[in-house]
Formats: C-alpha cells, sequence, structure tokens
C-alpha cells in the first residue's frame, strides 16, 4: 500500500544492514527467528531491507494492493535474503496465519491505526510507522489494544536509536541552559507542487476499494494513490504529521511533554498555491504548556537550509541560560555573548538500531525496553493533529488531556475522529 519504490535506496538501505549485523542473518534458526509482514512497497522496502538484515527476523510476507509493486518488492527481498516472501493483497490475512509473528506497517496514514488495533486483537505484535494514527480516538484505542492483549507495539520515530539524544537530553537535565521556556521543532525543505489531475479507471492489479478502506469512497486518481495521499486530508495528516513528527517527537521526548492545554496554528498555501495539495505548506503551530511554549515551524517551500542551522530539520531548546541546537548529526550549546558550550557531531545514519530494539522486545516480551512505545508515538502524533485541526479551524483550541477533547469548541472535537467507511470499521477493544 504504497508510495514509490525505490531500487535503489531500497538495495542501499538493505545492504547496509545486512552489513551492519553481519552473515548471521543466513545463519538463525526458526525457533529464534520473528517472522515479519511488511504492509507497504514506498516506506515499507526501506523496512522490509532492513527486517531481512537482522539475524533474528525474516520477511515472510509482502501485503501490497498493487501487484506489480509487490512483485517487485518480493523479488528484491529474495535477492537479499535468498528467501521470497509471499504476496498479500488483505492485510486481514495475514492475521489468520500462524507463520507471521509481526506486522510492519508503512501504508498510507489512515490505514495505520485500523492495522494495528486489528493486529492487537489477532496476537500480532506491531511496528508501525509515524504518524501512529489519522486521528486522536484511534490513536488511543492503538495503545488499549496493545495494552490489554500484552502486545510489543513500536513507533516509527527511528531517530530515538541515535544515542547522542540522550546525552542531549541529559545535558538539558543538568540545566546546561538553564530553566529551558521554549521549545521549536523546524521541518524545512523544499516539496514540489502537485498538479491537478483528472479521475481515471483504476490500473490492473490494483485493489483500489481496499486502498481506500475506511476513507471515503472516491474515483481513481492518481493525486490519490502513491505518494500524493499524503496532501489530502482522508488519508494524511500533511508533512506535520509525515515528517515534522520527527521533530515534533524529539522536543517533547527531550522534556518528557504530555498534551498541551492550548493550540493555535497560523498557516497557508503560499509555494503551493493554487495547487491541488489540501494540507498547507507554511505552517506555525504553537502548543501552550503551563511553564513553557513549543512551537513548530514549516516551510515546505525552501530549496535553502536556515542560516546557522546545520542541516534542513531540527530543535532548538531556549532557556534562561543559554540555547541548544539538536539535530541528527548531534547538538550544540551557545551561551550569553555567544560562549560555546558542550558540542557533539558525528554524520548519522540509520543502521537498523530502531528495528532491532523492536526484534529484541519481540523475542523478549518487554514492552518497557522499546526505544519508541506506542503510547509515546499516540502522544507526538497527538500534538500533530491538534496542530492540523487548530489550522482548519482557525481557531485557538483549549484541550483537556484527560478526556482528550476540546473544552472551548464543541465543533472541532468533529476533528479527533473520523466516520468509518462500512466494512471497514473499527473493531470494540
Amino acid at each position: 500500500m504504497m508510495s514509490g519504490l525505490d531500487r535503489r535506496n531500497f538495495l542501499g538501505a538493505a545492504t547496509a544492514a545486512v552489513l551492519a549485523h553481519g552473515t548471521a542473518a543466513r545463519a538463525a534458526v526458526p525457533s529464534e527467528t520473528v517472522n515479519v509482514a511488511v504492509l507497504g512497497c514506498g516506506r515499507g522496502s526501506s523496512l522490509a531491507g532492513f527486517f531481512s538484515g537482522l539475524a533474528n527476523a525474516r520477511v515472510v510476507a509482502i501485503c501490497d494492493v498493487d501487484d506489480d509493486r509487490a512483485g517487485k518488492l518480493c523479488g528484491q527481498i529474495e535477492q537479499l535474503s535468498g528467501s521470497r516472501p509471499v504476496h498479500v493483497v488483505d492485510y486481514r490475512r495475514l492475521l489468520e496465519r500462524k507463520d507471521v509473528d509481526a506486522l510492519a506497517v508503512a501504508t498510507p496514514d489512515h490505514w495505520h491505526a485500523p492495522i494495528t488495533i486489528n493486529a492487537c486483537l489477532a496476537g500480532k505484535d506491531v511496528y508501525v510507522e509515524k504518524p501512529a494514527s489519522h486521528n486522536v480516538r484511534e490513536g488511543r484505542l492503538a495503545i488499549r489494544a496493545a495494552r490489554k492483549h500484552g502486545r510489543i507495539v513500536q513507533h516509527g520515530t527511528n531517530l530515538r536509536a541515535a544515542p547522542h539524544y540522550r546525552r542531549a537530553w541529559q545535558l538539558l537535565a543538568e540545566g546546561v541552559i538553564g530553566k529551558v521556556l521554549m521549545v521549536k521543532a523546524i521541518n524545512n525543505q523544499r516539496r514540489r507542487r502537485m498538479t491537478h489531475r483528472a479521475d481515471e479507471p483504476v490500473p490492473a492489479g490494483v485493489d483500489y476499494d481496499l486502498w481506500m478502506g475506511p476513507a471515503p469512497k472516491r474515483p481513481f486518481n492518481r493525486n490519490r494513490f502513491h505518494s500524493g495521499w499524503h496532501w489530502l486530508w482522508d488519508y494524511g495528516t500533511g508533512d506535520l504529521g509525515n515528517d515534522g513528527v520527527h521533530q515534533v517527537d524529539l522536543g517533547r521526548w527531550a522534556l518528557q511533554l504530555g498534551a498541551p492545554r492550548a493550540v493555535s496554528c497560523s498557516g497557508a498555501k503560499l509555494g503551493w498555491r493554487g495547487d491541488a495539495h489540501e494540507v498547507p505548506d507554511a505552517m506555525v503551530v504553537t502548543w501552550e504548556y503551563d511553564e513553557l511554549l513549543y512551537v513548530f515551524e514549516q516551510r515546505d517551500f525552501t530549496p535553502y537550509r536556515m542560516p546557522g542551522h546545520r542541516l534542513d530539520n531540527d530543535n532548538i531548546f531556549y532557556g534562561e541560560q543559554g540555547f541548544m541546537m539538536v539535530d541528527r548529526d548531534g547538538y550544540r550549546v551557545f551561551h550569553e555573548r555567544g560562549e560555546v558550550g558542550p558540542s557533539f557531531r558525528e554524520k548519522w545514519a540509520d543502521d537498523g538500531g530502531h528495528y532491532q530494539n523492536f526484534i529484541d522486545c519481540v523475542k523478549s516480551r518487554r514492552q518497557e525496553d522499546l526505544l519508541a512505545d506506542i503510547a509515546e508515538g499516540h502522544t507526538s502524533a497527538l500534538l500533530c493533529h491538534l496542530g492540523n485541526i487548530a489550522y482548519r479551524t482557525g481557531k485557538r483550541l483549549e484541550f483537556d488531556a484527560d478526556s482528550e477533547t476540546f473544552t472551548n469548541d464543541q465543533a472541532a472535537n468533529q476533528f479527533l475522529s473520523r466516520e468509518y467507511r462500512a466494512g471497514y470499521e473499527l473493531p470494540t477493544v
């Protein structure tokens, strides 16, 4: 299910994973191996490569509604691992299979939580890509399903596996910049415009009705299929939920922030003005906490990096005695009058640690050892959903963390869930 399959990127990531974990991947005996089914052939192609490269995991199935894409990925996994996974169209068939221990869910966003919930009810463990959900209510249900059925559910915020973040958070806890009063999460990049397209017949070999699943039934359109779905509200969560969730998660993790007491957003289509995107390319979201403000900045029209920033996306922590800039390659601390504090830099590459952590926890059954448990994933996704709702309503919204509802605008609460298409309703948990 679902976005572009890049053979070069797949083989590069997959080969690196195998080399990182050695040839032991082929030596693991079945009793030591976690059998994984990968859902989706976009981001799922990278996940399939990583899981195939782990010594104690095996990709036994590829699930996708597009026969052509699934066949190609099955062939690539066979080339990498020596064993060809089966192609399954309907994920519900995976829930019935005794040879599937865990699902790696890399479908469009609107399928993330429904699959996670149903998998937990069927006794499967889940690695679910970010964001954990398409709306707040189903994210909470995913936690309930995981806890009630004792399942291991890891969220795909894989930057948490980079060890320098923990060192940076420790410095913050020790007061390296004093009391933190503001945090920024920055998502800064160039994304192309999306041209308007006419509806067309469903391509051969595609189960489009299953692809739509819980979303409203609509004619086939290339803009709402592979990749383009990110930018349409029925299926995606915009770049706040797509890429920005990484930085949102990191800033929240650093200070152990939960739900905010209020949210507001200014946003617009600037570089995307007049095109087929439904979501904004520019956003400034503010989440209000009792003693600090958390701000998200998004600019999807910028082909350049910001002055003073090493990478396109990062976080900044503003304290009473200085500030810290943190990105996926390291961190830097600056004090008054430009005095430089502790710093670290090492080029980051995804070494597979996040996926190994999931497999280790599947085997140990220690949910507390997960790097990004579903509860953490839900809270980070929650912030993204709240930001999007503030944008769509144009209002400052006050939020009650216990009930996970807005208290000053009942109309806004409609966005906290959705109406599920007949046949694709959420189960009772």
